[in-house]
């Protein structure tokens, strides 16, 4: 029997029997099989590392991740046969020979995916991106390799441009800097590949998500949530009024916030927030100028003060 919070969600029964042989929840009531608890783990039990690959028939999951999807058969450098006995010398400069020429054959598409993806993991680990992302980012780079969009440009900027976009399309605040920071490439070159891939793969991405640009920095700057709420409602009404193309994503995103920091009596330096964004405070006062002006026709209909009109 198994504990009386479990309930059938059928007739609200208590009565669960446990039937071991078949690995099911069934309601003693009215039948109803409640639970399948099916051991999807290997049959054989393995006690150490080599009889782990011993008795093991299958490799891991598909990837794009890596170079052949998880699907690599290789030739390696064999010592021993199937029985443990080690195979004369003769036999083992064979294998060698083999292997060696086996890793001379593979076409120059792996050897591209393999360098290019060790790049990848190495952004998705600094950056501390989720998986999913690194493996849609893998995708967008495979996709670009078919069509031969690497040729002639850089492989370091090519991945990081997949990466980027990867990141625009899960709606994750990176930003070129981030991208580029942790690269081998500048901005520039990023987003110059970024221009390529979206014009030559006909990808569709969403426009930058500010709010979690703003959110972002405001745990940086330790800015409460009523200040990050104010900065999105600024950010919202210069995107409808057309003030955002164009734009760096993080600059907007760090006036708002110097903005509303002022409003909510939070106030933070040009200086502190240009840190925290790695930007220049010049920009932070280029946009604030921008914003205020938007604000001040925005709230000039009404007949508020400029600044005090967006308070909640």
């Amino acid at each position: 029997m198994t504990p009386p919070e479990q309930k059938c969600p059928e007739c609200g029964s208590n009565d669960i029997v446990m039937d071991m042989t078949k690995g099911t929840s069934i309601c003693a009531s009215c039948g109803l099989v409640i639970d399948l608890q099916i051991d999807l783990g290997p049959e054989w039990r393995a006690y150490n590392s080599t009889e782990l690959q011993e008795r093991a028939r299958a490799g891991g999951p598909i990837t794009p991740l890596k170079a052949e999807m998880g699907l690599r058969t290789q030739i390696g450098n064999i010592r021993k046969d199937i029985s443990g006995r080690t195979l004369p010398f003769s036999s083992q400069t064979k294998y060698r020979r083999l292997s060696r020429i086996d890793n001379r054959t593979r076409k120059s598409e792996i050897r591209n995916l393999r360098f290019a993806l060790k790049e990848l993991k190495r952004i998705k680990s600094q950056l501390e991106l989720p998986e999913d992302v690194a493996e849609m980012g893998a995708m967008i780079y495979r996709k670009a390799l078919k069509k031969n969009l690497i040729r002639g440009r850089s492989i370091d900027g090519m991945i990081a441009a997949s990466l980027y976009l990867a990141c625009r399309k899960k709606k994750l605040p990176q930003t070129l800097k981030d991208i580029a920071s942790v690269s081998n490439i500048s901005s520039k070159e990023l987003g110059r590949c970024i221009r390529i891939i979206l014009q030559k793969l006909d990808l569709k991405v969403s426009p930058s998500d500010y709010s979690a640009l703003v959110h972002r920095l405001g745990i940086s700057l330790r800015v409460t949530m009523r200040a990050r709420r104010q900065a999105v409602k600024i950010l919202n009404i210069a995107r409808l009024r057309g003030a955002t193309v164009g734009k760096n994503p993080m600059s907007l995103a760090a006036a708002s916030l110097y903005i509303a920091t002022i409003q909510t009596g939070e106030r933070r330096t040009q200086q502190e927030i240009a840190t925290a964004a790695k930007i220049t405070p010049v920009t932070i006062r280029n946009r604030f100028k921008e914003l205020v002006k938007i604000i001040d026709a925005e709230s000039s209909k009404d007949g508020h003060d400029p600044l005090q009109s967006l308070l909640v």
